[in-house]
């Protein structure tokens, strides 16, 4: 017996946006299951990951901190989907902005003034563009697909990360401790609400998927990415380029990222060190299918992995579990969810042997 996939003519507009509740639940679901088969408190695990970041006030803050640069990076990400243009090295895009803020904040340590953050901030944003620049530049001229340059790309930026905070940039009163400055008052972010951690990232990061959505829906911009996106031909007839739209598209990401990594450093971290690269870039990629490629969606997206995040260090320190099965849980909504959009978007169909079908006739 044989099965094909055979493509709906219009996918339901219900189930488009059900399955991403769907993959959440079931999630939780199989998540319980197989963290009981292999010896964990499963119903313990689903609960304190998932339930206690929601119930608790004193985690709301630790979400707010959280979700804002996957908002950010997976709102960038998502106008390059929309236009078929992958870009998976986001990390090292958000990774490159970091530094780039910490190089400003070290070259300007001993000054003061309002414009040392957004200088900062510029910089950031620059060099997360520039780093996206070169798999853009890759797959106009030379038709080098962005996927592989732009992930390995992003092993580059880690050691390029390890050899400033370990060299150069190293805290020459730090000890020989791995790590720079600590930036001063006027590098960091100020907090928005007092007796929290808080900061400026978070308005910041809803402010960037308010303009992205009313770029996408109501400019002339995001109509051509979208056009570029699902019917390349019609676009060209249309006169938008598509080398032109993947510069932009892999820009716009590149700057996003860039825009996370320097509000990072600049803020949880205040400085620059090798932990740095936290995922964030790799984990954005769920938040974007998650929120459907569309930023306001985002942004609930950024909040439920932001969720898994916060809860799994709570599951980490009340039931043992330990931190890596966060990866397991948000892997397994990554697959549930693109499982459940093949199947919106086709539908399975016997296929009957040709001799089969003669015998019947």
């Amino acid at each position: 017996m044989q099965f094909r996939l055979e493509k709906r003519q219009e996918p339901s507009r219900f189930m488009l946006y059900a399955t991403p509740v769907a993959a959440v639940v079931l999630t939780m679901v199989l998540g319980a299951i197989i963290f009981s088969l292999i010896g964990f408190d499963g119903l313990g695990a689903v609960r304190e990951i998932f339930l206690t970041p929601l119930i608790n006030p004193l985690k709301w803050q630790d979400l707010a901190v959280k979700a804002s640069p996957l908002i950010i990076i997976a709102v960038g990400l998502s106008i390059g989907y929309r236009a078929n243009v992958w870009n998976i090295g986001a990390e090292g895009q958000y990774i490159v902005g970091g530094l780039a803020g910490t190089g400003v904040a070290l070259a300007t340590w001993e000054m003061t003034g309002w414009w040392l953050l957004p200088l900062m901030i510029i910089a950031g944003i620059a060099g997360g563009m520039a780093y996206a620049a070169v798999p853009a530049l890759l797959r106009v001229k030379f038709k080098v697909n962005e996927i592989l340059t732009t992930l390995m790309l992003t092993y580059v930026s880690v050691q390029l990360l390890n050899y400033l905070v370990l060299g150069p940039w190293i805290n020459p009163t730090g000890y020989g401790q791995a790590q720079t400055r600590l930036f001063n008052a006027d590098q960091t972010l100020p907090y928005i609400i007092p007796g929290t951690i808080v900061q400026l990232g978070t308005p910041i990061a809803l402010l960037v998927a308010l303009v992205a959505w009313v770029l996408m829906s109501k400019s002339m911009f995001g109509f051509q990415i979208r056009v570029v996106g699902l019917a390349p031909h019609a676009a060209r007839y249309g006169g938008f380029s598509e080398g032109k739209t993947i510069w932009l598209a892999l820009l716009v990401g590149g700057g996003l990222a860039g825009l996370a990594g320097v509000l990072e450093v600049a803020g949880p971290f205040g400085r620059m060190v090798p932990s740095f690269p936290t995922n964030y870039g790799f984990t954005a990629i769920i938040v974007a299918f998650l929120g459907r490629l569309n930023p306001l969606g985002i942004v609930v997206a950024g909040i439920v992995l932001a969720i898994t995040f916060v809860g799994g260090q709570v599951a980490q320190t009340t039931i043992g579990l330990p931190f890596p099965a966060v990866g397991l849980f948000q892997a397994m909504m990554l697959f549930l969810l693109l499982a459940g959009d093949i199947l919106v978007r086709y539908r399975l169909r016997r296929v009957v042997p040709l001799a089969v079908a003669e015998d019947v006739a």
